[in-house]
């Protein structure tokens, strides 16, 4: 739906009360500022809800660089390649499971390259150094005494890696046993292997999640905080007999690593764990709310026992639906996300992920007449503008600033602008901080209307300087969002490239504004479309 803004000449929309900050993660601080997205799994192809998770997490990343810009960034991302669903597909194939994986894997490299994603590190759990680090994890396991063999038996899914309980099955109407928070099927197994004490860590754990910032949404602290109270001793490797595609577990050659504890400690490998651990403990886990148990539960319970500190924040995203439905080949609504960039470009792929996709705690419906509907409002909004501001004609007619036109509402809203989205974003309210930026152009637009600079009698100089203000700010605040498309405007504009900081993203109105330096600076521009047509 295109926004419209509902100012005058004189004013624009009230600006609402800021959130209460949390900006912990975000100020300056000699420790990196450490973000992550969960590796993925290499059984199939990559789909829209990895795209989101990555653009996410590279919001979070960008927005971090842009607010504190000396503070170290240190951004992974990567694939996890053990497991029996990888042994199961490559086979299916006809291929060695490291080709199958090597394959797969640069399929998401691709992906994260294609959406401008500017990860710092892509870890592969089949590397060397994540074996090291892996095998080092596990000793100081053992060394804590709350490892031990034993057997387990229960209900398994190969498809989610994981055991369930008798309370977290049920049989479906065709019969099958599956997992009831994934409906997935289970098989009953029955095995020897290595056990974790987790129960040892249940109240430590608690204390943790009871943290104000350390599980976002607050819907997801309340379902970890129920997964706690009943915590059982955790299998943590399976017989080498049955999942030989994996970590060894050290001393025990007949054993293999359960692959979700394998595939956690990669956020230690890619800091150069065991003999590093410089950033640590990270500061955003960004996951899928699916896997938010392994990330919220068994992950800092496995840290306090091989003495680390838990991460400071597990952010958990909902999942994305088409048509109302989970994506699923078999139902034929999955969205191929390098397609959807070439058709639209990466950028506005990435502003429609975070606008519509930025509440985190809902699913979100992929719809192509919204999607459509998003790029045409920054055809309209944001390109529309520009053009105006850079128009020969409307530059021409600007001269020296006068003293009609007060706009004291629209100075507030260019003030409050940067402090509105460091908000947001330091409540990770992603899609009000967007809305922030887009109605910011949006008012600007109106005024541009409503006083029609293009016209002979009509002053030029008001209009534009505040359109310009607008998209400046704007094209500041947006370039966790739109990178590049960002750069673009910014460049249109003239604005020099190390104005292009925070600490520029601000308006102190027009006393001292030099007007005929401003016409002088857009005479510069170079005409072009910031969002061209689309080809049908």
């Amino acid at each position: 739906m295109i926004l419209r803004s509902s100012i005058s000449t004189a004013c624009c929309r009230p600006v609402t009360r800021l959130p209460r900050k949390n900006l912990s993660l975000y100020s300056p601080s000699t420790k990196p500022f450490f973000v992550t997205t969960p590796i993925f799994y290499v059984n199939a192809s990559p789909h829209i809800g990895h795209l989101h998770s990555l653009v996410l997490t590279d919001v979070l990343a960008r927005f971090a660089k842009l607010r504190s810009p000396q503070r170290k960034v240190i951004f992974t991302t990567g694939t996890d390649e053990h497991g029996l669903k990888i042994q199961q597909a490559a086979k299916a194939q006809g291929v060695e499971e490291g080709e199958f994986c090597a394959r797969v894997s640069q399929r998401f490299r691709d992906l994260a390259d294609r959406a401008n994603v500017g990860y710092t590190d892509f870890i592969r759990t089949a590397e060397p150094r994540h074996y090291r680090a892996v095998e080092h994890f596990w000793n100081r396991l053992v060394e804590s005494g709350d490892v031990y063999k034993g057997t387990h038996s229960g209900w398994y899914s190969i498809s989610d890696e994981c055991f369930y309980s008798e309370k977290q099955i049920r049989q479906d109407e065709s019969g099958k046993i599956v997992a009831i928070e994934t409906g997935n099927e289970v098989v009953w197994e029955e095995e020897e292997n290595w056990k974790f004490r987790l129960p040892r860590y249940r109240e430590r754990l608690l204390s943790w999640a009871d943290r104000p910032e350390s599980i976002h949404p607050l819907s997801m602290k309340s379902f970890v905080t129920s997964q706690m109270a009943s915590v059982e001793d955790l299998s943590i490797s399976r017989p080498r007999s049955r999942v030989r595609w994996g970590v060894p577990v050290p001393g025990d050659p007949n054993q293999t690593i359960y692959v979700w504890v394998d595939a956690l400690i990669n956020y230690l490998t890619v800091l150069g764990y065991p003999a590093s651990a410089d950033g640590w403990p990270v500061d955003v886990h960004v996951v899928g709310k699916d896997i938010i148990k392994f990330h919220a539960v068994h992950w800092p319970a496995l840290l306090m026992s091989a003495g680390l500190e838990p991460p400071r924040q597990v952010l958990s995203h909902a999942h994305w639906t088409m048509g109302k439905f989970k994506m699923s080949k078999s139902r034929g609504n999955v969205v191929d996300p390098i397609a959807a960039m070439d058709k639209y470009g990466p950028e506005p792929i990435r502003w429609y992920l975070m606008r519509e996709g930025g509440s985190l705690p809902d699913d979100s419906d992929f719809n192509l007449d919204q999607l459509n509907a998003n790029y045409s409002v920054l055809a309209q909004q944001f390109g529309n503008l520009l053009n105006r501001v850079t128009s020969p004609k409307i530059v021409q007619k600007m001269g020296s600033i006068t003293s009609h036109h007060p706009l004291p509402d629209f100075d507030a809203a260019l003030s409050s602008a940067r402090d509105r989205v460091e908000g947001f974003m330091s409540n990770h309210q992603i899609t009000k901080a967007c809305e922030v930026i887009l109605n910011l152009i949006a008012d600007a637009n109106k005024l541009v209307t409503d006083m029609r600079p293009w016209e002979a009698n009509n002053d030029a100089t008001i209009p534009v300087l505040y359109a310009y203000q607008a998209l400046r700010i704007s094209g500041i605040l947006a370039q966790p969002f739109m990178p590049v498309k960002s750069s673009e405007m910014l460049d249109r504009l003239a604005v020099d490239p190390t104005q292009r900081t925070w600490n520029d993203a601000t308006w102190t109105g027009r006393s001292g504004f030099d007007a005929l330096a401003l016409k002088e600076q857009l005479s510069r521009s170079l005409p072009g479309s910031l969002f061209p047509r689309l080809n049908p």
